[in-house]
């Protein structure tokens, strides 16, 4: 067999793999909307970072919204946090090892819980699930 040949057989068909039918969207519908309801569905959707459509299919079918995308500033203070916790974590070595006495032992694991629920609410989590 020549070399041509063997590289005919390899290519295959391009792109993505078809959806089996029953997954595949194959209906359109229109929907008319004021000004203002555009507006706001297209201001809703950007909230969560996903386009109106997959907003309004969501919203048909009841599945979950994603969750929106956390702000910049939310995330550097949830670095700042962690270095907290972390100073945290080793005064509560030093307690415990009895280097150091002044500070109440009951104290950091407070501390470190409330620090630890606050960085689960900048990135918009329940810190109990």
């Amino acid at each position: 067999m020549d070399e041509q040949s063997q590289v005919k057989r390899r290519k295959g068909k391009g792109g993505r793999q078809a959806l089996p039918d029953e997954q595949r969207r194959s209906n359109r519908r229109e929907v008319w909307l004021s000004p203002l309801e555009l507006a706001d569905l297209q201001a809703r959707a950007a909230a969560l970072g996903i386009t109106p459509g997959e907003y309004m299919r969501r919203s048909i079918t009841q599945s979950p919204m994603p969750k929106p995308p956390v702000p910049q500033a939310n995330l550097l203070a949830w670095r700042e946090l962690a270095r907290l916790s972390v100073n945290a974590n080793q005064y509560q070595y030093a307690i415990n090892s009895g280097a150091v006495d002044a500070w109440d032992k009951a104290l950091i694991p407070e501390l470190l819980d409330a620090i630890r629920e606050v960085r689960f609410s900048l990135m918009g989590v329940d810190p109990d699930d």
